[in-house]
């Protein structure tokens, strides 16, 4: 039987980096990273990083750097972590407007395409149809749907987005986070889910689990919190894509608007600290009238 995979992105998902990144000495971990690795690994999953590089293609450094650098990043997770381990590497070097011609092409393996999960799937014998993509940017999204992977879009709040985050995705992600950690529970409550039911039906509603099941009651917390999580790294996405525009864009309804919005954050904050109580589906309903209203607001904002 074929082995699934999780298909990390490199830069600014598990480690730091500002821009292009080829001196190993500057390799940091970002928080969770060794963790979500290893626990991919207990999971069952194959671990892979894809990663566009066009740095060399751009002649800012080499292929060998390149390898030094996932060669520091597997012993910085070795080091975290003992279970932290990565199967394969797969980078793209080439980038169409290279400054380097023997790099001058636009190349499949280059994400969003999905070459190099290809590449990887065919070498290591991987079943694409049961594996993830984890990724901060919309291209990680596209690459790894283009593949059959599901996906999962990584917001982190503390990680300042790169010039390919800001970019626009036409594909949705499955789920977004703001954390590793959360990426793996979703991944990891899905794949409990199959093996209690590998159907392919659709999971019943909730009204239907019995209120006397500890584990039901707790599926359904995960569920919910997954959602919840989805909701709230879309909000932060706005919010970023909003920050960007130009400030002499003013207008009352705008400024209503991001009042609303931060009341709508801080009953999603609230609900997720509460996810246990029973008031969680009255506030995750506050939240969604709330953004509903924002999102009115800047509608009217627009109509000048």
């Amino acid at each position: 039987m074929k082995q699934p995979a999780i298909f990390f992105d490199r830069d600014n998902t598990l480690i730091a980096c500002d821009g292009y990144l080829g001196d190993p000495s500057k390799v940091v971990l970002l928080e969770g990273a060794a963790e979500a690795v290893a626990r991919a690994r207990q999971l069952g999953f194959a671990t892979i990083i894809v990663s566009n590089q066009s740095g060399v293609g751009r002649g800012l450094f080499a292929e060998e750097d390149v390898r030094a650098v996932n060669n520091r990043l597997d012993a910085l997770l070795a080091a975290d972590n003992s279970a932290a381990i990565i199967d394969r590497h797969e980078f793209c070097p080439f980038h169409p407007q290279a400054t380097v011609e023997a790099y001058r092409q636009d190349s499949d393996l280059r994400k969003p395409r999905p070459g190099m999960i290809l590449k990887a799937a065919e070498q290591l014998n991987l079943d694409l149809s049961r594996s993830w993509m984890i990724g901060d940017a919309p291209r990680d999204i596209e690459a790894g749907k283009a593949a059959g992977c599901r996906t999962i879009l990584l917001v982190d709040p503390a990680v300042e987005p790169s010039a390919a985050t800001r970019e626009s995705g036409p594909i949705a992600p499955d789920f977004t986070v703001n954390t590793l950690e959360k990426a793996m529970e979703i991944i990891e409550h899905d794949g409990r889910r199959e093996t209690t039911d590998p159907s392919p039906q659709p999971s019943p509603p909730a009204v239907e689990a019995a209120p006397d099941s500890p584990a039901r009651s707790t599926e359904a917390a995960i569920v919910s919190t997954a959602k919840l999580e989805n909701l709230a790294g879309e909000i932060l996405r706005e919010l970023r894509r909003r920050g960007e525009r130009d400030h002499s864009d003013f207008s009352v309804s705008k400024l209503m608007a991001g009042i609303v919005q931060i009341l709508a954050l801080a009953v999603l904050f609230y609900a997720y600290i509460n996810r246990n109580d029973a008031a969680l589906p009255a506030s995750l309903l506050l939240a969604i009238m709330l953004q509903t209203l924002t999102i009115a607001l800047l509608i009217m904002g627009r109509q000048k």
